[in-house]
């Protein structure tokens, strides 16, 4: 491995351990769709699609057709569902690479029909029921009439059924409201493929399966609730960067942009090689801290786009080189997504998709052949 300042190690053995641990808490004949969108969650698009292929996902799932397209020129012949709306430009590169559309509405699948006609070709969809996200989706109660007059044009096939659950992590109630309202159609169209619940909805043990689940977050080692612990799921990330650079401070001094810290004693600082620029949050900002030989050191100062500033008073033997952690596990030190959201008001979702394009992925333990992807 070439000389880094700033990367993430990627654990196929924490991902094929998780998609085991979300396996066994759906039924047998209950799919797996794998969401792999916003380059697999920060984790690698290609790298992880190939992995979670070869250890038996049966679908995947993007947001758009780019992400869709990159997937099928690397080999993947799985179903791909997309899971956003498609724009009209975007149609016809979709059924080119053989993508599922997500449709909306009649006005949508005129659109998809026009055009699959024209080429020849029948797309295959699946038609979204709002019942209570409010984002895509036809609202429930007009789902069943704008569902026949679909399944009446014939330049495309609608293979399934789905809704979205708004807060499957912490409203039992609301969530069992919109399986209600979903449910009298699944029943109806037994033959399509039906599907509304998340990872959240699949660790909480709701079990809305229907014919398949989309799992995100819990593929990638993360319960959407804390309560959900307790299934074992390990993170696959490991955001890592190192010290360049050594510096004492005497009292009085203050550290970086703002002059937002002011040195209270003696001691000594680290400059980590890492920075807003490679995604990690600004709002870390003098509350956070990073792991160095196996112990917490805070940050000091106000993160800067290539470099932040950490107390390194208390670590001693610490050296110009060495290895810092700012996301998982080192000694018996942990720094995981969730600490890291709450301090900078966001959700671990943002986190993982916030490592940046110019931090290289390194794939360890992967079955699948995986090269470095920058």
């Amino acid at each position: 491995m070439r000389n880094r300042r700033c990367w993430v190690e990627v654990d196929g053995r924490a991902l094929r351990h998780n998609y085991k641990v979300l396996r066994s808490l759906i039924p047998g004949t209950t799919r797996l769709m794998a969401v792999v969108k916003a380059n697999a969650y920060g984790h690698g698009l290609i790298a992880t699609a190939r992995e979670l292929a070869k250890t038996g996902i049966d679908w995947l799932g993007v947001a758009n057709v780019a992400e869709g397209a990159v997937l099928r020129e690397a080999g993947l012949t799985l179903p791909i569902l997309l899971l956003s709306a498609t724009l009209p430009e975007e149609m016809e590169e979709a059924l080119r690479h053989d993508l599922t559309l997500t449709l909306s509405s009649y006005h949508e699948a005129k659109t998809v029909d026009r055009l699959a006609r024209a080429l020849g070709e029948q797309a295959e969809v699946h038609f979204k029921i709002d019942t209570g996200m409010g984002r895509l989706g036809c609202w429930h109660t007009q789902a069943r009439q704008e569902l026949a007059r679909i399944l009446l044009l014939r330049g495309l096939v609608v293979r399934g059924l789905c809704t979205h659950f708004a807060s499957a992590d912490d409203d039992a109630r609301l969530t069992r409201t919109q399986w209600k309202m979903v449910l009298p159609l699944f029943e109806e169209h037994q033959d399509l493929l039906c599907h509304a619940a998340n990872s959240p909805a699949l660790t909480r043990r709701y079990g809305f399966h229907a014919d398949m689940v989309r799992a995100g977050l819990g593929l990638y080692g993360i319960a959407p609730n804390p309560d959900d612990q307790f299934l074992g799921l390990r993170p696959v990330l490991t955001w890592k960067s190192r010290v360049g650079l050594l510096r004492d401070v005497e009292a009085g001094r203050t550290v970086s942009y703002g002059a937002t810290y002011r040195v209270t004693s003696s001691g000594r600082q680290a400059i980590v090689t890492m920075g807003y620029g490679d995604g990690y949050f600004r709002l870390h900002s003098n509350i956070g801290s990073m792991l160095i030989r196996g112990k917490r050191c805070p940050i000091r100062g106000r993160v800067t786009m290539d470099q932040i500033i950490v107390d390194v008073t208390d670590v001693p033997d610490c050296r110009v080189g060495d290895e810092v952690v700012a996301l998982g596990s080192q000694g018996d030190e942990e720094i995981g997504a969730r600490e890291l959201a709450e301090q900078a008001q966001t959700i671990p979702w943002e986190i993982l998709t916030n490592v940046g394009a110019r931090v290289p992925r390194i794939y360890r333990h992967f079955r699948t052949k995986s090269t470095e992807e920058s």
